[in-house]
């Protein structure tokens, strides 16, 4: 071959791997990234990817999915938005969308950090260029998603009427949390205390104190992240109320008594002492919040004079300074304390172990 014919193929040969080289086939220079970003998308040949809609900063529904709207269709080398903290559950594409379906929920009254990547790329555009960051806040469930869940563990003395919508578990203990049945509730035994549905009454907040304290949680009675997470849980995996309900009336005719009442049934029943004219004991729903075998009490009596009285045992606090508690009379069955309900020692001896924090004293 002459010289000169081989000058011109070498120069061919060079041309050539220059025009593969400007067109990003050479080595080292292929994938995904180096074609998302072209030197036509440098120069503003394409448009931007952009986002059109995100979830609502407030989630009302823990399950329901969460949807990141784009522009165009995500390119397939395109990455997945992500949560975090990390939560159980899949992404898909459709249409211009990625979605996200947990595999339970995402906890009640919780915030995440939902992240679309920078590099997140439609189909005939530019990338996104830009992180970001969207704070997303998960509201607690309803108050009547919460006494369901608290029935279905036996925490509340009620169940569903037959024929109104059942719990399975898992998903569905999180969706009926979030989005609950509405049917009507009825009692399991007979004149167990009055339950108002969706409001956080007395008989709700006794029995979500029960619950708090069985889970090592502290019973406030008010529903919170760690209260919803550790109710997810029981309820997924059936874990029931390992107690019987256990509850108190005092009547203040005379003689005024007090029974304690499990399951339906009465176990116990004590002569007992109500409080005086001016002092009298509050009627209504209580559930007891603070248990001592012995402390010492203060206040004043109706006549203004102070007193402390040490020592006072079996002491169940359940409105306020007043208390079932043990204290020793002549005699019982009739208005005779500050307030208190008060029973022979022997007979608060034995009701103190029947009783434990968020049990309802009701008083009528």
């Amino acid at each position: 071959m002459s010289s000169s014919r081989l000058a011109i193929r070498l120069g061919l040969v060079a041309i050539l791997a220059v025009g593969l080289i400007c067109a990003g086939v050479g080595a080292g220079l292929g994938g995904p990234e180096f074609r998302a970003t072209s030197a036509s998308d440098t120069v503003g040949m394409l448009p931007a990817t952009r986002l059109t809609a995100l979830p609502d900063r407030t989630i009302a529904d823990g399950t329901a999915p969460l949807r990141v709207r784009f522009s165009g269709v995500p390119a397939a080398f395109s990455p997945t938005p992500a949560l975090s903290p990390a939560v159980p559950g899949t992404w898909t594409r459709r249409g211009d969308a990625e979605y996200f379906r947990p595999t339970v929920g995402l906890e009640p009254c919780s915030t995440y950090t939902l992240t679309i990547w920078a590099s997140s790329t439609t189909t005939g555009h530019s990338p996104l260029g830009v992180r970001r960051d969207v704070p997303l806040n998960v509201a607690c469930p309803s108050v009547l998603g919460l006494q369901q869940t608290l029935e279905r563990l036996g925490y509340l003395p009620y169940e569903p009427v037959p024929g109104a919508p059942q719990s399975s578990r898992a998903q569905l203990a999180a969706q009926d949390a979030f989005d609950p049945p509405r049917g009507t509730s009825r009692p399991r035994f007979g004149d167990v205390p009055a339950l108002v549905p969706d409001e956080i009454d007395e008989t709700t907040k006794g029995a979500l104190m029960v619950f708090q304290s069985e889970h090592e949680i502290e019973p406030t009675g008010e529903p919170n992240s760690a209260t919803w997470k550790a109710l997810f849980s029981a309820d997924v995996h059936d874990r029931r109320n390992p107690n019987h309900y256990t509850w108190v009336t005092v009547t203040e005719s005379l003689p005024e008594t007090l029974e304690v009442h499990v399951d339906g049934h009465t176990v116990f029943s004590t002569p007992a002492n109500t409080g005086v004219p001016g002092a009298e004991t509050a009627q209504g729903i209580f559930p007891i919040f603070s248990r001592f075998e012995s402390t010492t009490m203060t206040g004043t009596d109706v006549d203004g004079t102070k007193y402390t009285v040490p020592d006072v045992p079996w002491v169940n606090y359940f409105n306020g300074g007043d208390a079932v508690h043990g204290y020793p009379r002549a005699s019982y069955g009739f208005p005779q304390s500050n307030g208190c309900v008060e029973l022979p020692i022997e007979a608060a001896a034995h009701v103190y172990p029947l009783l434990k924090i968020g049990d309802i004293v009701e008083v009528g």
